[in-house]
């Protein structure tokens, strides 16, 4: 890429680059030909303290969180006139929650804000989450509390582990006729009721698909998952099998 934007003939243009603080990526960046074409980007443009690149672990990060949080809540009340405000200390507490990860933030909200429940129970139920876990754990803990919720949480992982495991989506239909009359009873019922971590069309003849690639590495491995029964890819290639 170094060698690409070095050519001349190349008109002017712009890259921007974003990422965690990974070692090596760093050391990518830190290469004697790539160096000269970078431009990092301050937190903050004048003033003491400035930081040298934006920081996706610092607390800036924590304050966006409660923005994006506190925005959606304000949204939910909107529309639902009879849902109080949560108090600043309650948006705080979901804040460190998301251990400053916007998809933690974001499955939150879409739990608490799913329409076909009280949003104040779901809140409660995030609200209880430890904020005790291992720094990029805190997606695997929410996943297993939403799952909790469901009517049946083991068919529910069933359903979401083959969702996860799809090469090519497949709609709700193909997915119960995948999995056959017994584990594949009921999908349509069981995947809306994990509609803050996939996506469920209201069109029953579109893909279902997951949100965040973070579903796949949770039903994918026993470490992440505290509801792991089998792995994605036997389930799937016995339901293969089973159809031939």
């Amino acid at each position: 890429l170094a060698q690409v934007l070095r050519d001349p003939d190349l008109p002017s243009i712009h890259i921007l680059v974003t990422s965690r603080s990974e070692a090596h990526i760093f050391e990518a960046m830190q290469n004697a030909d790539v160096r000269p074409l970078l431009c990092e980007i301050p937190v903050k443009i004048s003033g003491e303290g400035v930081t040298p690149i934006i920081s996706l672990d610092g607390a800036d990060v924590d304050e966006d969180i409660y923005r994006f949080l506190e925005h959606s809540f304000r949204k939910l009340q909107n529309r639902s006139p009879t849902f109080p405000q949560p108090t600043q200390d309650q948006i705080e507490k979901l804040a460190i929650r998301a251990g400053r990860r916007f998809i933690v933030a974001s499955t939150m909200m879409k739990f608490i804000d799913d329409r076909n429940n009280d949003p104040r129970d779901r809140l409660h139920l995030m609200l209880e989450l430890t904020s005790e876990l291992l720094p990029g754990t805190e997606v695997y803990e929410l996943y297993d509390r939403i799952l909790s919720t469901c009517a049946d949480p083991k068919l529910a992982y069933l359903h979401l582990s083959v969702v996860a495991a799809l090469t090519d989506p497949l709609p709700i239909s193909q997915i119960s006729e995948l999995l056959g009359p017994g584990q594949g009873r009921d999908v349509e019922k069981v995947l809306v009721q994990l509609r803050s971590v996939i996506d469920v069309p209201p069109n029953s003849s579109l893909p279902v698909n997951i949100y965040h690639s973070s579903v796949r590495d949770y039903v994918s491995h026993r470490s992440n998952c505290s509801l792991y029964i089998t792995s994605p890819h036997s389930l799937l290639t016995h339901s293969s099998l089973r159809m031939m």
